[in-house]
């Protein structure tokens, strides 16, 4: 029995599949058997993985009569034989050591699943960025359901970063929708894990890489909440098929309910305008949470108070949800819009520090395609004349010399202002300079705020 089978549903990734099978075939846990299950590729992508499946005996090429990621996944759990189950989607691609660390503290704590945080992933101008993103529950601690059912809300939406035991998928018949597509059928399969969790742990790792910059991702998909409202329903369903009555649980997905109607909108509003198809959507995710809280399923005392502020506004008042939903997107795309368009207007940028913050900021920038980055500085001596980004580390003073009139951003969440007084000192104006201060968010980072001609919108008063 292998320890763990790995699920990989394809159609139509030859862009990406070779750099994912890579990091899946090199895996530090070698007893691993991987299901590539491909709907019907034209690309070229069943070519590679049948090139793949010649070298490996570990790799099994099952095909798809349907082009559902649900369907894909599911006959992938039907035919695994792995003691535990993990799926990596074929754009995306893992840390080395990603199933060996989930299994090791699987089987340490006898676990039903395992998961851990990942990256988001982005190659603007061939350059690689790994973002991290926190899961946000505790970590590295034994969890159950209870954990779900008793909060405000779940720290994880994702499926792909863990494993999961395949006896307790069967056992408790965890499945995912199987609507046509690829979009958002996970959440049925997550919520249903999570309601039937007996013992669950968030590693303290990032270990997936989550792509961003495959523009044919559901991440983009206009038609979110048709595909939200279709997943509402489904797991609705199987929970009544299943003749649940537990209060908990309905009150779990109730919230849940919630998070799935609002939370994609105020992102979406961001970019454009509702259209009719959307709005009447929106209207029955309304009759459904307002028939939540008929059934006491939605309390103030179980919701974050932000939420069930916003799930009145949205059911009692959808004029006042609407105007108050456009000025909550616009504020949250100028934090980083404004940014874009203030460096945009600058001829040359030096980037002064090489952590954390400043490769979040290089990547909000590099998505964007801005160009005018020049150089990057820090006052660590043990990095000058290294590489940072596809840049040269320069010594502080040499960057000065070298681009005195440059505007020199300071992304450095430590010492800001001794850094700042160090430039000023140095001969840089202080209308030279600024201090990154946007949130480390690996998904806003990674938007592309200046190249989506909808946007434009924002500009002409278009919300």
């Amino acid at each position: 029995m292998p320890k763990v089978s790995i699920i990989m549903p394809s159609l139509n990734v030859a862009s990406y599949i070779r750099e994912c099978m890579e990091s899946v075939v090199n895996q530090t846990l070698w007893d691993i058997e991987i299901l590539c299950i491909d709907a019907g590729s034209t690309d070229g992508t069943n070519e590679i993985l049948t090139e793949y499946r010649v070298k490996d005996s570990r790799i099994r090429l099952i095909p798809s009569d349907k082009k559902s990621y649900g369907y894909q996944i599911n006959l992938g759990i039907a035919m695994a034989r792995g003691e535990y189950v993990g799926i990596v989607e074929t754009d995306d691609s893992i840390e080395p050591d990603m199933y060996e660390a989930l299994y090791h503290a699987a089987t340490e704590h006898d676990l039903d699943y395992a998961k851990a945080g990942f990256y988001t992933m982005v190659t603007p101008g061939g350059e690689r960025y790994l973002l991290e993103n926190f899961l946000g529950g505790p970590l590295d601690q034994v969890i159950s359901s209870d954990y779900f059912l008793k909060g405000e809300q779940s720290p994880d939406i994702f499926i792909w970063n863990g494993i999961y035991r395949l006896s307790f998928l069967k056992k408790n018949h965890i499945q995912l929708n199987e609507s046509p597509g690829a979009a958002f059928q996970d959440c049925g399969f997550r919520y249903w894990a999570d309601m039937h969790l007996g013992r669950g742990m968030f590693l303290n790792r990032f270990l997936y890489r989550y792509r961003r910059d495959n523009a044919a991702s559901s991440t983009y998909n206009p038609k979110f909440a048709d595909f939200n409202l279709a997943e509402c329903r489904y797991i609705r369903r199987r929970m009544e098929e299943d003749q649940i009555t537990d209060r908990e649980k309905w009150a779990f997905f109730a919230r849940e309910t919630v998070m799935m109607a609002l939370a994609p909108y105020t992102t979406f509003r961001e970019y454009k305008q509702p259209n009719e198809g959307l709005l009447s959507t929106l209207d029955e995710f309304r009759r459904i949470i307002m028939q939540d809280r008929e059934r006491g399923l939605l309390l103030q005392e179980e919701m974050q108070l932000e939420k069930w502020i916003e799930m009145r506004l949205f059911t009692e008042n959808p004029k006042a949800y609407e105007e108050y939903i456009g000025i909550k997107a616009k504020a949250q795309y100028d934090v980083y819009g404004n940014f874009i368009r203030r460096m945009a207007a600058e001829k040359q940028i030096v980037v002064f520090c090489t952590g954390k913050a400043a490769k979040f900021a290089l990547c909000l920038m590099k998505m964007n395609q801005l160009e005018n980055i020049v150089a990057v500085c820090d006052n660590d001596r043990e990095k000058w004349g290294s590489s940072y980004k596809g840049y040269e580390i320069l010594p502080p003073l040499e960057a000065i010399k070298r681009y005195p009139q440059a505007h020199y951003l300071i992304a450095n969440r430590g010492c800001p202002q001794a850094i700042m007084d160090q430039l000023m000192d140095s001969g840089i104006g202080q209308d030279q300079i600024s201090t990154y201060k946007l949130p480390l968010h690996g998904f806003r980072s990674t938007n592309l705020f200046m190249q989506d001609k909808d946007r434009e919108n924002l500009d002409k008063g278009g919300r």
